[in-house]
């Protein structure tokens, strides 16, 4: 069968691309593994307990936000019910607790007045900050071809060439001298996965003003039924979704894609292909060419990939507000050491790692049975952490650790651990058999400074018709900026036509 395009992955880079796609009048075919849309977005219920399996919070998705004007420009915000958070994050240091409330001016105020002897060099900071975000609107707004404003960035967009080739610390360490301070604005890194001292100053900023400076929402039900109604809308738009279905062939003819072949031995046609699976197994597994996949099987294999999670999720037999969760989501730091931090999430060490406390049943009470509550705590992991492990050893040990990341998020919400009604845990074994993300790597290639922006993997690829789009991709990973790439995906394949 044919269609004008093919689509494959209903993550949310491949929902994007379908979506623009089939309101521009094409007949759209998107092929998903999983029986629902959403990829590592999505989420799952046990016994009246609906969790969000991987994610905490979409930024730019309040009013006026970039993800909400793509929403409404498809008809999508009508079909949801969005329930505005007050606040962004409590964020816990040794001897800070604050609370992020997209307020830029209480941000500055709080710096300020924590660190009085920086005042002076915060304003600089933000006012550099400032130059950068005016010089990127400015870039993401502009109508000249890409390759025209790259070659004319050195003199329209200074500002991103300069932050483009430094990590976050580099750039905190030009204006500020007191390291807590440098980590507290830093705080941000765990929502990529990077620490500061490797961290791309650049996708820093950018993630930056989505989660502190802009408001956003959650959705009513959880956010699989924002991905659902996009499912939906494709539908209507008249391409279909094939769920239970893996590709396993990218056919080629000539340098172009042709088609698929899935791992039920069907056959469909398209001139246009758009990947939203991981970018290493469409470039060095999916494709027909035995060459290019050796070519890009070289070329990617050297990039670093992202880290993995551990996640313990918890249906509680009382709302976790009664224990003392104020705020929905909390980040627990035992350090001002974002990189001693990392090694801890990664290595068998932790008591001392950074968690992640995240309440969404706090926002919508219809995600916990009534009277009752449910919690994520999160840190990051390796993958290597858990090869070689029998059946039982892999049990044991995610109860231990699962364990150890309740007791000290006991420490805040006394009582917690007499509360647990039930427990599931994920690994980065578990990210990897739902997602087939390679190791597990929940944000693509790692955001370091050689592998963000430009440098980032590009959504074209050397074969006529063939797109990437996801987190592996540009501009990077995050629901955000993966709506981003599935639209600009889209957006190449309308004009390559």
């Amino acid at each position: 069968m044919k269609y004008d395009a093919i689509v494959i992955g209903a993550g949310v880079g491949g929902l994007a691309a379908a979506l623009k796609l089939s309101a521009s009048g094409k007949k759209v075919l998107v092929i998903e593994r999983q029986p629902i849309p959403g990829g590592c977005a999505t989420a799952f219920t046990r016994k009246g307990f609906t969790f969000e399996s991987a994610m905490h919070c979409i930024g730019t998705l309040g009013p006026d936000g970039e993800v909400r004007s793509f929403l409404e420009e498809f008809g999508i915000d009508k079909m949801v019910d969005f329930i505005e958070l007050k606040d962004f994050c409590r964020i816990i240091y040794p001897e800070h607790d604050f609370v992020v409330d997209f307020s830029k001016e209480n941000f500055l105020n709080f710096l300020k007045e924590k660190f009085p002897q920086e005042c002076q060099n915060i304003d600089k900071l933000f006012l550099r900050l400032d130059k950068f975000y005016k010089q990127f609107d400015n870039f993401c707004l502009s109508k000249l071809p890409l390759v025209l404003q790259l070659i004319l960035s050195p003199l329209i967009y200074p500002e991103i060439i300069k932050l483009s080739s430094l990590t976050v610390a580099e750039l905190l360490g030009k204006y500020l001298k007191d390291e807590k301070i440098k980590s507290i604005i830093a705080d941000l890194w765990r929502f990529v996965g990077v620490p500061p001292s490797a961290l791309s100053a650049f996708y820093f900023l950018i993630i930056l003003r989505a989660y502190y400076f802009e408001k956003t929402c959650y959705v009513k039900g959880g956010y699989s039924q924002l991905f659902r109604k996009i499912a939906k809308k494709i539908e209507e738009n008249g391409s279909e979704i094939k769920y239970n279905t893996a590709v396993k062939t990218i056919v080629t003819e000539k340098n172009r894609v042709k088609g698929v072949i899935t791992d039920k031995g069907e056959e469909f046609f398209a001139k246009t292909i758009i990947s939203n699976a991981n970018a290493i197994e469409t470039l060095s597994e999916l494709i027909d060419n035995a060459g290019i996949r050796e070519k890009y099987s070289n070329e990617i294999t050297s990039l670093e990939k992202s880290v993995s999670v551990f996640q313990v999720y918890l249906g509680l037999t009382v709302p976790a507000k009664t224990l003392g969760m104020r705020n929905f989501m909390i980040s627990l730091n035992t350090s001002y050491d974002h990189d001693k931090s990392f090694r801890d999430s990664i290595s068998a060490e932790r008591d001392n790692c950074l968690i992640e406390i995240v309440d969404h049943a706090q926002l919508d009470s219809s995600l916990a049975p009534q009277g009752k509550g449910t919690l994520l705590i999160m840190t990051f992991d390796s993958y290597k952490n858990w090869e070689g492990l029998t059946d039982e050893e892999y049990r044991q040990k995610k109860k231990s650790l699962a364990d150890k990341l309740i007791k000290r998020a006991e420490k805040l919400l006394p009582g917690l651990s007499q509360r647990i009604e039930l427990m599931e845990v994920a690994t980065p074994k578990t990210m990897y058999r739902y997602t087939l993300s390679p190791e597990g790597a929940i944000y693509g290639f790692a955001h370091s400074v050689k592998q963000s922006g430009i440098f980032r993997l590009s959504q074209e690829t050397c074969i006529k018709g063939l797109f990437l789009a996801g987190a592996w991709t540009r501009p990077g990973a995050g629901v955000h900026a993966c709506f981003i790439s599935g639209l600009d995906a889209a957006e190449l394949a309308l004009k390559r036509k």
